[in-house]
């Protein structure tokens, strides 16, 4: 009991002595940070939006008729070239169709040899040889059918394109008009975008004479393309407000790939190029009530500034409003910092 006593002792002695001493023995060390002066630069006016790849055309390649698929040539994603076999069905319902067709066809072409004689010596009636040439025209015609049957049992590409979709395999069972895969041409591609309605007039005819649009893709590494062709649609979203644009460039090479995201600048070149306060585009945050600010540095000390931002360029955004020529932003270290904190 009386070593308890004499702990809780210790431990009130150490907490009185603890708290006795002075906040001034506590000091907060000031916070590194990097800083950029703000300063007015060319900046082209232009404007952004955010694109999609989409193929040129999308067709679902199918067998005329019905069997058994035998084997699948292709994979999703392979290129092919024009009259490249891409899928064989059983040919043997179609070789017996062909038989048949050429045994009718040599049945018939027999008897109009027989029945030309008797018609060239005026043994038979003039509707008994129309009747003879009628079934050898006949015979004729589904010997050919049946020739083209056999040879749509090897299925091939209509042109050269790159396969989108795979839908059937080996050992499946082909109905006519029914999917084996789906052909994309890519030789050319269209780059959608959405274009809200109060800057849908920005795309007419004196656009396609001028620079026309950017479009920078960055899954290649930032390459660019230049497109001055496009179609509006004419009827809007009923949601958005917005109108789809789409763009189209040449693609000889397979680059652009259908469902890449891209970005399209679109220059104003009315208004060419403005001096503008420009920030890494990282520095700007957001409050909780959807405004924007930055930490600026004023007598050694963080301050939150509310900040008006306009258009990106690359990597930085146009400061509309609530900065000056000659601020200090912090560009490194903000998120360390508060309001009030020291800085260095």
């Amino acid at each position: 009991m009386n070593k308890k006593i004499i702990y809780l002792a210790l431990a009130a002695v150490t907490l009185l002595s603890s708290c006795g001493r002075s906040k001034g023995d506590y000091k907060v060390e000031p916070l590194k940070v990097t800083t950029e002066t703000v300063s007015a630069g060319n900046v082209t006016a232009s404007r952004h939006y955010v694109g999609k790849v989409e193929e040129e055309s999308s067709t679902p390649v199918s067998f005329t008729g019905s069997g058994c698929v035998t084997k699948v040539y292709v994979e999703e994603g392979q290129h092919v070239a024009k009259g490249q076999l891409i899928a064989e069905m059983d040919p043997t319902q179609c070789e017996n169709a062909l038989e048949a067709a050429k045994a009718m066809l040599t049945q018939a072409e027999d008897a109009q040899e027989r029945m030309k004689v008797l018609y060239e010596s005026q043994s038979i009636s003039e509707i008994d040889w129309v009747n003879v040439n009628t079934k050898l025209r006949t015979a004729q015609s589904s010997f050919q059918m049946a020739g083209k049957a056999l040879a749509d049992c090897r299925l091939k590409a209509p042109c050269s394109c790159i396969i989108g979709g795979k839908q059937m395999e080996s050992g499946m069972t082909a109905l006519p008009s029914q999917p084996v895969c789906t052909i994309l041409d890519i030789t050319k591609v269209k780059v959608k975008i959405a274009v809200p309605e109060k800057e849908i007039a920005l795309f007419g005819p004196e656009m396609a004479k001028g620079e026309g649009a950017t479009i920078t893709a960055e899954a290649l590494g930032g390459k660019t393309f230049h497109a001055t062709q496009f179609v509006r649609s004419v009827q809007g979203e009923a949601l958005t407000h917005t109108y789809d644009v789409r763009f189209t460039l040449a693609n000889p090479e397979g680059e652009l790939l259908p469902g890449m995201v891209v970005s399209v600048a679109l220059p104003l070149g009315s208004e060419g190029e403005q001096p503008r306060l420009t920030l890494p585009l990282r520095t700007v945050q957001q409050n909780t009530d959807g405004s924007n600010f930055v930490w600026l540095v004023k007598d050694g000390k963080a301050r939150r500034q509310v900040v008006v931002t306009g258009q990106t360029q690359g990597d930085r955004i146009v400061i509309e409003s609530g900065l000056k020529e000659g601020d200090k932003v912090i560009v490194e270290g903000y998120q360390k910092v508060s309001e009030g904190s020291e800085v260095l």
